[in-house]
């Protein structure tokens, strides 16, 4: 009976819905000053955060988790309300005492669990816990046990996740970054859009040529995904910039302070592109003196308020060289201004296009590159959102984003050996849809959707 059963998620937690929606569940994107009284679950973001119309289901908090847990979450919240058969009818005894047992068990493990992996839950989920471990006395220290037991397999899980850096790993547990690449490599560090998404930072790519890198961009998380996935900031002495929007910049600062503190910390900077000098003296400005205070404690100055080599972009093209490998830039049409970069050496090369319309001069730019990272925002069917909300957020980021067709036409003129989208906007991607349209536009390459520390080889 699941057509009876209605599921709210809050957005942007598109990914969750449509996990519900392929088990057939009605789903349907809310947002905080929506009424939630007709749903029987609802997903939302903080507990803590919520208006008055969202306490009267039963609600269920992301806190962090994974999609796949949230789900088996709101499921076992359907089950107690007698909303959907669960497994436990079909095991239930002739007493029924141990399918009441086992529902005892899992629900209060599972309120433990989220306050244990959803630290700022707050009093709605310590009350939860409480309730259910208080009308099941009956079934006395069993049921206890069956907590504990479940509790413990929870924290181990987490402690799994917490210490896996399973995005960028090849084999076993070695960091990509434990592996020197012959040519260049091209990490996607945050596949996402400006908006926070379970599963994607916000933009950023990393370029490696052998054992130098090249951060293009630092949005949201970006400096903590690169630890995760086995490379510290003060590993990268090079930052790039396409432009200077906060999806991009976002985490300058920890990037910038992170990879500089200590006595490990790097002690050169290159910055480049547009408006560089202004984000690095808005920077230093404004923590002159935590710069001070940590100079203070023995850190050089080297890497943050000396030896900090910065390249301004004003010009139609600008071309450098850092580390061996030439680096060329041109301006792309977007809202902001904005470059594409190049990297060659060695025979090989990498495009990372920055945001943009169709421009024609990507495609010469970026001629016979063995990878082009391309913004693939409007790849997106934006289905997360309620529909005259994406309308017209589709036909607004048309004006700053290249279209499917566009993005095929630049990769078709360009014959790249492998193209990447990422970037990628909320919703759901077509890959049948936008390989048929880049096929159609004449593109022999690969295709690649990015995600969240994918690494890329030519």
């Amino acid at each position: 009976m699941l057509q009876m059963v209605k599921v709210a998620v809050e957005y942007p937690f598109t990914d969750i819905r449509q996990a519900l929606q392929k088990k057939g569940y009605q789903t349907d994107m809310v947002e905080m000053e929506a009424d939630a009284s007709i749903y029987d679950v609802i997903v939302v973001r903080n507990l803590n955060a919520l208006s008055a119309s969202f306490i009267k289901g039963s609600l269920v908090e992301t806190g962090g988790r994974s999609v796949k847990e949230v789900v088996m979450e709101v499921e076992e919240r359907l089950q107690r309300a007698g909303k959907i058969a669960g497994r436990a009818n079909a095991e239930r005894s002739g007493t029924g005492a141990g399918f009441k047992s086992g529902m005892l068990a899992g629900a209060a493990a599972g309120a433990l669990a989220a306050l244990m992996m959803a630290p700022k839950s707050g009093e709605e989920l310590q009350r939860l816990l409480k309730e259910k471990i208080s009308t099941g006395d009956s079934e006395g220290e069993d049921s206890l046990n069956r907590i504990k037991e479940k509790a413990a397999q929870v924290k181990d899980k987490a402690m799994e996740m917490k210490g896996k850096k399973s995005m960028g790993q090849e084999k076993g547990n070695q960091s990509i970054f434990e592996t020197v690449p012959d040519g260049f490599r091209v990490v996607t560090v945050g596949s996402g859009n400006p908006l926070t998404e379970i599963g994607r930072n916000s933009p950023s790519t990393l370029v490696q040529f052998k054992d130098k890198y090249f951060l293009v961009d630092c949005g949201a998380d970006t400096t903590s995904t690169l630890f995760e996935l086995g490379l510290p900031a003060n590993k990268i002495n090079n930052m790039l910039f396409t432009h200077q929007h906060v999806d991009h910049n976002g985490d300058f600062w920890t990037f910038f302070i992170d990879g500089w503190q200590g006595s490990g910390g790097r002690r050169l900077l290159n910055l480049a592109g547009p408006q560089v000098q202004e984000l690095y003296d808005a920077t230093v400005n404004f923590f002159k003196k935590d710069l001070e205070y940590r100079a203070g404690l023995g850190t050089s100055k080297d890497g943050a308020l000396t030896n900090v080599h910065i390249t301004d972009f004003t010009e139609e093209k600008h071309s450098l060289e850092l580390d061996g490998v030439k680096i060329t830039a041109i301006p792309v049409p977007h809202s902001a201004p904005t470059y594409a970069f190049r990297f060659d050496a060695e025979g090989q090369s990498a495009v990372v296009s920055g945001d943009l319309t169709y421009t024609a001069d990507l495609g010469p730019f970026a001629k016979d590159t063995d990878i082009l990272v391309l913004d693939g925002m409007m790849t997106s069917d934006f289905s997360g959102l309620p529909e005259e909300k994406a309308e017209n957020l589709e036909k607004g980021l048309e004006n700053s984003h290249a279209v499917t067709e566009d993005l095929a036409r630049m990769a078709a003129e360009s014959a790249a050996g492998k193209v990447v989208l990422t970037h990628l906007g909320l919703g759901k991607i077509d890959v049948k849809r936008v390989t048929k349209e880049f096929s159609s536009a004449g593109f022999k390459g690969d295709i690649i959707i990015a995600e969240d520390g994918l690494a890329i080889y030519p």
